[in-house]
């Protein structure tokens, strides 16, 4: 059973990054604590935090912080300038954002996006760029996931030899920071200064206006209390399904059949890391250990197969076309109110305004009680920030990130909350509680980021939706493949960092 420690503090979290950063490149391994997912156990306080920064503001002298982005991607909230103010408060915000940081640093950003929404043209273009030798840009966002070669083939610096990125703060996401550390490096990280993080993280929506009218106590209580297991869960998927009449519970768009969750048929994926484990975890030494085995790792299997039993109702795996009324879009089977949970990502929340029924959101659900908290990831072509080798203003960009940065965390994101629970001219305080409990605890998974475990995760999917847990075998088989993935893709990094 995997370690599960409470948040690490920022002064706790701060040696542990600067011995990564010491160690980067060395002979020597620089030790991490076991645990590789690091949670909060209750909501942090949402209110926005009007305090001072807290560092030195230096006068950056008319620097161009120039920053290539996504030009679009799934509805999501992923420009980090805009022209001018427009009415729409998240829009405006982010405006403002941007003059006050150009104004105290005295800087200017200029974002380039292109592409629209071809992620891998647009990694392309990084991969050409950097290549090219040009200074062209000094941060690029780009999709890991994707193309690792980007990584793999050294073109990002290591975060960790920026000064004044201050990854410890909160205002850089520092339970991502400290799981994506590979090799004693880290190459990426997430902040809100671009949303993506945010809007792709994973979420479970509710139907209130069922739940009140079945008399169910809405989950926000047993979040709170540490009770928001897979099982219970399963108590209201299970007990909600219903043929009402219909011969089965595949998808008929005619039909009356009611289930307990609409899944996206990735979701099994996020539930698995939201249960505490994960297919590869990092060792106290820092190295990367196959962990799709162990007891706990079993029970998390079968709880969630006893979730995700489409032939009880207990959930339907749906189409990925989101309001597809045909083939049964996710979106769609919950919008038309035929299924009470929903697996999203909190973007998602945007698209369902025109629904009719009031919907809450809560944490994808931990295995048991005894884990000490929630944990949550987000889709694993996010768009993360990361600085190129070619970049030759260094303190510079680390100022002015660091600073756009805290500006989000503390003026930024509580206007994101707000936009995001806002139903009917309503306020849902509670889903705001439970949204600060997913964005302070999302992690990353470096198996997905580097695609490791995919031969194995789209087998363990099958297994769940079928309600069955008999995975040992299937495990046995890709065990060796992903430990030789993995010591290739070290392989291919300390080649790169020796050759550069």
């Amino acid at each position: 059973m995997k370690a599960m420690t409470k948040r690490l503090t920022a002064a706790a979290l701060l040696l542990s990054l600067l011995a990564a950063s010491s160690a980067c490149g060395s002979d020597d391994t620089a030790a991490t604590d076991n645990d590789t997912r690091t949670v909060t156990e209750t909501a942090a306080d949402t209110t926005a935090d009007t305090g001072a920064y807290p560092y030195e503001k230096p006068d950056l002298g008319g620097y161009t912080l120039r920053i290539f982005n996504i030009d679009e991607l799934w509805n999501m909230f992923v420009k980090i300038d805009t022209d001018a103010t427009d009415g729409e408060i998240l829009n405006d915000t982010l405006y403002k954002r941007n003059r006050q940081a150009e104004s105290d640093l005295n800087f200017t950003i200029e974002e380039v996006r292109l592409f629209g929404d071809d992620i891998t043209a647009h990694n392309k273009h990084i991969q050409d760029t950097v290549l090219s030798g040009d200074d062209i840009y000094d941060v690029m966002y780009a999709s890991i996931n994707t193309t690792p070669a980007l990584i793999t083939e050294g073109y990002f610096r290591n975060l960790l030899d920026l000064d004044g990125l201050h990854l410890e703060d909160e205002w850089w996401d520092p339970i991502v920071s400290k799981n994506a550390i590979i090799d004693d490096c880290l190459y990426f990280a997430t902040s809100p200064m671009q949303m993506m993080p945010y809007d792709s993280a994973w979420i479970l929506f509710f139907n209130e206006d069922i739940m009140n009218a079945t008399d169910m106590e809405k989950p926000y209580d047993l979040v709170r209390e540490g009770k928001w297991t897979l099982e219970a869960l399963g108590s209201y998927t299970k007990q909600i399904a219903n043929l009402n009449g219909d011969s089965s519970f595949k998808w008929d768009p005619n039909g009356n059949a009611f289930y307990g969750m609409s899944c996206h048929p990735y979701a099994p994926d996020h539930f698995l890391i939201s249960a505490g484990e994960t297919i590869v975890d990092i060792a106290a030494d820092g190295s990367l250990v196959f962990a799709a085995e162990g007891e706990r790792f079993y029970r998390a299997v079968s709880a969630m197969a006893s979730v995700f039993d489409t032939t009880s109702g207990s959930s339907m795996e749906a189409d990925t076309e989101d309001f597809s009324i045909e083939k049964g879009g996710y979106m769609h089977v919950f919008h038309s109110g035929r299924s009470l949970f929903l697996t999203a990502e909190i973007k998602a929340a945007q698209l369902l305004r025109d629904m009719e029924a009031t919907f809450g959101m809560v944490p994808i659900p931990k295995l048991d009680e005894a884990q000490e908290g929630y944990f949550g990831d987000f889709v694993s072509s996010c768009m993360y920030y990361t600085v190129p080798v070619t970049n030759t203003h260094l303190s510079e960009t680390a100022a002015a990130s660091d600073y756009l940065s805290f500006l989000s965390n503390r003026d930024l994101l509580p206007v994101y909350y707000d936009s995001v629970v806002e139903q009917k001219g309503l306020r849902n305080q509670d889903s705001i509680e439970m949204l600060d409990i997913v964005l302070s605890s999302k992690t990353v998974d470096l198996s997905t980021l580097f695609g490791w475990n995919g031969n194995l995760v789209s087998s363990l999917r099958s297994k769940y939706f079928t309600g069955k847990d008999d995975v040992a075998s299937i495990i046995e088989k890709q065990k060796t493949k992903i430990e030789t993935s993995i010591a290739n893709t070290l392989d291919a990094i300390t080649y790169t960092k020796e050759n550069s």
